[in-house]
């Protein structure tokens, strides 16, 4: 990996990323700008082909966009405790406008069967002119809308696929494209709705679905009894914009957690390094159950883990699990470029399908075991029905701990030993073993687990550390530092007041930050191009130093990372360093549970204790 180096040019016609709100069903997700556009759409599954695509190619890739035909200011937020999103645009003489998105829920019994968008306008201060466009650009830009008149609107449709569009006002159609115009009177709300299929899915009116999408994301956000209600710390707001972000990432009928929204999003302006994220990888989708079970959101940790268990049988000839999965346990994620999108500020290729799918990464069984150890305090019954399969899953590590691997930054090189990867072996392990000793079950592996184990870190603790760069470093007898080293005490390897631990952040804070924002490495990975800081590796080294006793470096480094965010509180997966300009796929996962993670640790006792609740045998391992 390279430094970054200047911009030859800006993101020109795209805007920063954090001028999208970002709004879903629980199924997909839809990407709403600033300037009252729908710029990244797929439906009726995050992985399903875009039908709204301008996030990725400013002429191919389509969009819907509602707004006033004046000039005007425009401002997002989301309407309190929910996913429901407000734009607002203010302009002359005292006028208004504002545009309720949402997409409503539907019953688990309809599953993907009401993906839709719904547009709620008001005004305020006088009637305002307001200009509609819809240009749907169905499987990633490829084929163009052939569009005919319906009841209440338009319907496009192309080779099978079919969106329908209700709208207020008469609408021409050309070329693809449906434009409209209309007034929109104080008093007078209209409602413009985009569609997937041929049929309205529901006889409710707006209004009903507004509030009972509402009153949903509410009653959810409030259900938990979480840690982070009691503590100090003012990032509340920041938690809050996490959980509910977590939570729309996922899939309400399987339990799967996807990693973004998005795709290809680049993690430098004009580089390669663009990814599809809309997949479920196992060790990110761990994170979000452990946390969003730290925030008393029990059901969503147990689904998690009914929908991992699901897999082992459908790998049971590979041994092992998969990287990463579709949502509903798809394994052929076959990875594609688009050479018709030009890309997000021109950043080629567009790849949807994800290679990753194919490496063998190692940590992913701890970060599994991890989350079901957590879960097995809170709910052990729960647990121990699943018991046979989490024994199975560390009954390979045991059996392939020895084996090199890609890593967690999934390295597209020859498998090394990567001193993160077996140590999260070693995690693995020992969360078996815990298990198994909380729940009292006569299990004879359990002492073979104890020695690979001990085996393990023992390893990890000779190797993995190097004297003369004192720190931990990214792979067994190396030398180059990685951040990811930080998770070593998070995980409970060593405690925080290790001197190899406290030598390990600093080293990092000296050798991969610029300001508070941390870089992976600084060495060669094997693919060209820079790449920006990345976001959760810089709230590790936040939650690091807070709890070695370094605070007031923490809340420094933490208050200058949540602009990062934007007004809206959305975080991406990387950022600029020298503008703290948001990069990579949005809104990402993993970096609103490090964000959560580095909160809890400013928190004080309470915010320790709910950290804390995901460490094995921590205490006794100095």
């Amino acid at each position: 990996m390279s430094r970054p180096t200047p911009l030859a040019a800006d993101v020109g016609p795209y805007p920063p990323l954090v001028d999208f709100g970002v709004i879903g069903n629980l199924h997909t997700a839809a990407l709403v700008s600033r300037r009252g556009s729908i710029d990244w759409a797929c439906f009726p599954r995050f992985d399903s082909p875009s039908v709204f695509a301008r996030l990725l190619d400013e002429r191919e890739g389509g969009f819907q966009e509602l707004a006033p035909v004046e000039p005007a200011v425009a401002t997002q937020a989301y309407l309190r405790s929910t996913n429901v999103l407000e734009t607002r645009f203010r302009l002359a003489h005292g006028r208004a406008v504002r545009i309720v998105d949402f997409m409503p829920l539907a019953p688990r019994k309809e599953a993907e069967g009401l993906a839709m968008v719904v547009r709620v306008v008001h005004a305020t201060g006088g009637p305002v002119r307001l200009g509609l466009r819809c240009h749907p650009k169905f499987n990633y830009g490829e084929q163009s809308a052939r569009w005919r008149r319906v009841a209440g609107g338009h319907q496009a449709r192309s080779d099978g696929s079919a969106l329908t569009l209700l709208q207020p006002w008469p609408a021409t159609p050309e070329s693809g494209r449906l434009t409209a115009e209309g007034v929109v009177r104080p008093g007078a709300p209209i409602a413009v709705e985009i569609i997937w299929g041929t049929a309205r899915p529901t006889d409710a009116a707006p209004a009903s679905l507004l509030a009972e999408t509402t009153r949903f994301w509410r009653r959810w956000s409030n259900s938990g009894r979480a840690p982070y209600r009691e503590i100090g710390h003012d990032s509340a707001a920041h938690v809050l914009r996490s959980e509910l972000a977590l939570k729309l990432l996922s899939y309400e009928d399987t339990g799967a957690f996807v990693a973004a929204a998005t795709t290809s999003l680049p993690e430098w302006p004009g580089g390669r390094r663009n990814w599809d994220y809309r997949y479920a990888w196992i060790r990110d989708a761990a994170f979000t159950a452990q946390a969003l079970l730290i925030l008393g959101h029990v059901a969503e940790a147990k689904a998690f883990l009914r929908w991992t268990v699901a897999r082992l049988p459908v790998d049971a000839v590979r041994g092992t699990l998969q990287v990463v999965y579709g949502g509903h346990g798809e394994t052929d994620l076959t990875e594609r470029s688009l050479p018709h999108l030009a890309g997000y500020a021109n950043s080629r290729p567009v790849r949807v399908g994800n290679a990753a799918a194919g490496q063998f990464q190692l940590d992913i069984f701890g970060e599994l075991l991890d989350a079901a150890s957590v879960l097995s305090r809170t709910d052990d019954g729960f647990v121990r029905g699943v018991w046979t399969e989490l024994a199975s899953v560390v009954d390979s590590v045991a059996r392939y701990w020895r084996r090199p691997d890609h890593g967690i930054w999934e390295v597209r090189a020859t498998p090394r030993h990567y001193t993160h990867s077996k140590t999260m072996a070693w995690v693995a392990l020992d969360r078996g073993v815990a298990i198994a000793r909380r729940l009292r079950i006569d299990d004879e592996r359990v002492v073979g687990w104890a020695e690979a184990a001990d085996r393990i870190r023992s390893m990890v603790l000779q190797r993995g550390y190097n004297p003369e760069q004192r720190s931990f470093v990214q792979t067994l007898d190396g030398s180059a530092v990685d951040a990811a080293e930080l998770r070593l005490p998070m995980v409970g390897l060593l405690p925080f007041t290790d001197a190899r631990v406290r030598s390990t952040i600093r080293r990092v804070r000296n050798d991969l930050s610029t300001g508070p924002y941390v870089f992976r490495y600084r060495v060669e990975d094997g693919i060209p191009g820079a790449e920006g800081a990345f976001l959760p590796c810089s709230f590790w080294l936040v939650e690091c130093l807070a709890r070695m006793g370094e605070r007031a470096e923490a809340e420094r480094r933490l208050e200058a990372l949540l602009p990062v965010g934007g007004p809206l509180g959305l975080f991406s997966e990387a950022c600029d360093p020298r503008n703290g300009r948001a990069l990579g796929n949005y809104p990402q996962a993993l970096t609103h549970i490090a964000l959560l993670r580095a909160v809890w640790a400013l928190g004080g006792r309470k915010g320790e204790s709910a950290l804390t609740a995901s460490e094995g045998r921590s205490g006794d391992q100095t």
